[in-house]
């Protein structure tokens, strides 16, 4: 790539990338309602719609090294565009499902269309910083800034969701689809960070390259600590996500109230996107594990307010106080996890760290996603997140002490294998 051209597609691509992900991150007009559309329209168990997010898990999985493939063939622009295309249709299968087997088949494309985004869209924005020892920053700055506008524009839609599904429960769907068709313009707008010969097919030197850079992932031991931390997270904060709905439909809280309580929700999760920076700079190696027991904490505190909530209304007080405190340490870990993620990589490396990511996180998503419908096909919500809440906690203290002297260590603590892929060393840098 000429250097005049380089430095156009560096521009274009940091600008865009914002306004981009606030409107991409994920669906918007969608979550809070879709539970509800799920057992209220097509007539779905609640606990079924839970087995329906761990199937998403398990196609996740399966998909994670197609979708390696399709970054490395089609590159990194092209493959957000297929992505885009995969969730259009998965909302249109959406909207027309008549059975369960329709929404396993709508799951299946979703998985497959975020397998490639949560790999191709932080990596082209990596690729499109230029070298420099403050690209970590950069990095964060411009992913927070979208992340923080996403959940604003997420709150704001919440809202409107519920009241339009009092409406008419098609119509947020509707407007989810026509979001996803303008990502999906959006992202034909940035321009290929990684300049290289297309090839007509996938030749055996790049699976051997597929092969090696899994292996390096394998092997270090900071990327293998910070996988376990984002699956255990990741995990968790899946089921919460379908808790949190179910929690309050059992308090016989109202769509148009939960939109409210959601949007506000979302707005908090912005202030914690900004807060990041403070976090890590005050916390360091810790930020994790701080914001982790934040999460596992508000999620027990929330069980427990549960259990009395319906013979003693002023408890849902306590669940909403709760639902806040997530919603923070939710905005604060997806900007942290990512910026920790893309450290010390480079465009030969940096997708396969995000794959070996989520494809653990799929499957042990999948495990969980099935114990947590177990859970709640045989008791209360409340009960449910309780104990889901216990368990993880003492994760995170088996998940801390293997973190120790592994992740959050300076540049030069690590050995020259662990951070062999670093551009900066090999690049005269600000």
């Amino acid at each position: 790539m000429e250097k005049t051209e380089e430095i156009q597609m560096r521009k274009r691509n940091m600008k865009l990338f914002p306004t981009y992900k606030k409107l991409a991150w994920d669906y918007i007009f969608f979550y809070t309602i879709n539970f509800l559309f799920l057992t209220q329209v097509k007539g779905i168990n609640p606990a079924d719609v839970v087995l329906i997010d761990s199937f998403y898990y398990l196609f996740a999985t399966i998909a994670q090294i197609p979708a390696t493939l399709v970054i490395e063939f089609l590159g990194r622009k092209n493959s957000m565009i297929f992505a885009n295309i995969l969730n259009c249709t998965y909302m249109v299968v959406i909207m027309f499902s008549k059975n369960l087997f329709n929404l396993i088949i709508a799951e299946c494309l979703s998985s497959l269309a975020f397998a490639i985004k949560e790999s191709a869209e932080p990596s082209l924005l990596n690729e499109s910083i230029p070298p420099t020892r403050q690209k970590s920053k950069i990095f964060a700055r411009i992913n927070e800034k979208g992340m923080s506008s996403y959940y604003v524009i997420n709150g704001i839609s919440t809202v409107l969701a519920g009241i339009l599904y009092e409406v008419n429960p098609y119509i947020p769907i509707t407007l989810s689809l026509i979001t996803i068709i303008i990502v999906t313009i959006l992202s034909t707008l940035f321009i290929e960070p990684v300049s290289k010969k297309r090839k007509k097919k996938i030749d055996i030197n790049q699976i051997q390259e597929l092969k090696e850079s899994f292996q390096f992932v394998l092997k270090s031991e900071r990327i293998k600590g910070l996988i376990v931390f984002s699956v255990m997270l990741s995990s968790l904060l899946g089921v919460l996500t379908t808790y949190e709905v179910s929690l309050m439909e059992e308090l016989n809280v109202s769509a148009a109230y939960l939109g409210v309580l959601f949007a506000v929700l979302g707005i908090t999760s912005s202030f914690g996107t900004k807060k990041q920076e403070k976090v890590h700079n005050y916390y360091h190696n810790k930020s994790l594990i701080f914001v982790a027991s934040l999460i596992i904490g508000s999620c027990i505190l929330a069980g427990l307010a549960g259990v009395f909530a319906p013979s003693f209304r002023p408890a849902i007080l306590i669940i909403i106080i709760a639902y806040v405190v997530k919603y923070i340490g939710t905005g604060i870990y997806y900007a942290l996890i990512e910026k920790y993620m893309s450290n010390f990589t480079n465009k030969e490396i940096d997708t396969k760290i995000f794959t070996a990511r989520n494809c653990v996180r799929s499957i042990t998503g999948a495990t969980i996603g099935i114990m947590a419908s177990f859970l709640l096909d045989r008791m209360s919500t409340a009960y449910c997140m309780t104990v889901i809440g216990i368990c993880f906690a003492i994760l995170l203290i088996l998940v801390n002490k293997y973190m120790k002297n592994r992740v959050g260590l300076k540049p030069e603590q690590y050995s020259k294998e662990e951070v062999k892929y670093d551009k900066l060393k090999s690049l005269k840098v600000d």
